[in-house]
């Protein structure tokens, strides 16, 4: 009977193993459900059996694109994306990973025009794809039984750094609901954000952040009324990710906003006994000065013609995330 790959247009149509093979809750059906729902680029999902057995699946959208994202420089292009519908950097497969390229050659087969792969762990069909490097993740190991032991593994420079910044957040209030109440004010914050990044990939609806599943907790940041931050966490066995964020960017030097934000998550994850806690892309320098670890992404690209993939080739150099962050000694 050997290999086949089957498409289909729902997440409830999704084999019933594919919960069980997924690695992440981000590529669990309930969560590809509220994607599908509200925030639809016309998904497709990929299954690979062998002899009848469900071994490993995958997503592709479609999305313009600004290819140049990291330069900051406008030129849409539109792609069908393997990958997870919104900015994540969980590799999008379930299964077997050995058997992911056999999946991937079969997907280029059916998919027209330019074809992107995001936010895998390694290189694939290096005679056929432009694999290059994308931003990032950053993660950190949590073997800390409380706040005090995280400051205290701390080098000098690093904790006196913390004690100055939290400071600034003496005085803030900080409440943690569940996402329901996600509202204009949050949304307005998110949008401040999405216009000062220079990597962002799409502008989320607010209701993607306001119809989120049961795992997800939203947490504002209050200073006399006025809201200062929120972030999104999303908890799932002893991984606890950094989801989402809004800032008020008038007042984010006055309180140290991002920082000590940053600081709250890791409280967060270390009182609820996570070991692993991922803060997500971009923001490097910040978060790799509280003990983040970069994890490597890869991206590729694809166009069955050969002259569309040497025109990528040759901008390669202008489309691959370039910047490489020295990682500081925190930790004793």
């Amino acid at each position: 009977m050997g290999k086949t790959v089957v498409s289909k247009s729902k997440p409830d149509e999704l084999d019933n193993e594919w919960d069980d093979l997924a690695h992440c809750y981000y590529l669990k059906r309930e969560f590809l459900l509220h994607l599908h729902t509200y925030n639809y680029c016309a998904q497709k999902y990929y299954e690979l059996y062998e002899n009848g057995v469900f071994i490993a699946g995958t997503i592709v959208y479609s999305m313009k694109v600004n290819i140049l994202t990291f330069l900051n420089f406008p030129s849409p292009i539109k792609f069908r994306i393997i990958g997870l519908p919104i900015s994540i950097a969980s590799p999008p497969y379930v299964g077997d990973q050995r058997e992911i390229e056999y999946l991937l050659s079969d997907i280029i087969k059916t998919e027209k025009g330019l074809i992107l792969g995001l936010n895998f762990k390694e290189d694939y069909l290096p005679h056929k794809f432009l694999n290059l490097r994308t931003l990032p993740t950053i993660v950190m190991s949590l073997p800390f039984d409380g706040m005090e032991e995280y400051e205290r593994s701390l080098r000098h420079p690093y904790r006196r750094r913390l004690h100055r910044i939290k400071e600034k957040f003496k005085e803030v209030e900080i409440v943690d609901s569940s996402c329901s109440v996600f509202n204009e004010e949050h949304y307005e914050l998110y949008m401040q954000v999405m216009k000062t990044t220079t990597t962002k990939l799409e502008i989320l609806k607010a209701e993607v952040f306001k119809y989120l599943p049961a795992g997800f907790e939203l947490t504002t940041y209050y200073s006399k009324g006025k809201m200062l931050f929120w972030h999104i966490l999303c908890r799932d066995h002893d991984v606890m990710y950094y989801f989402m964020c809004g800032m008020n960017y008038a007042l984010r030097d006055q309180f140290h906003i991002y920082n000590n934000s940053l600081f709250e998550i890791i409280s967060t994850a270390v009182k609820y006994k996570y070991n692993r806690l991922d803060l997500g892309q971009t923001a490097e320098i910040a978060k790799t000065r509280i003990g983040g670890v970069p994890d490597e992404r890869r991206m590729f690209m694809y166009h069955k013609n050969k002259i569309v993939m040497s025109l990528l080739g040759l901008f390669q150099g202008l489309i691959a995330y370039s910047k490489h962050t020295e990682l500081p000694k925190v930790f004793k």
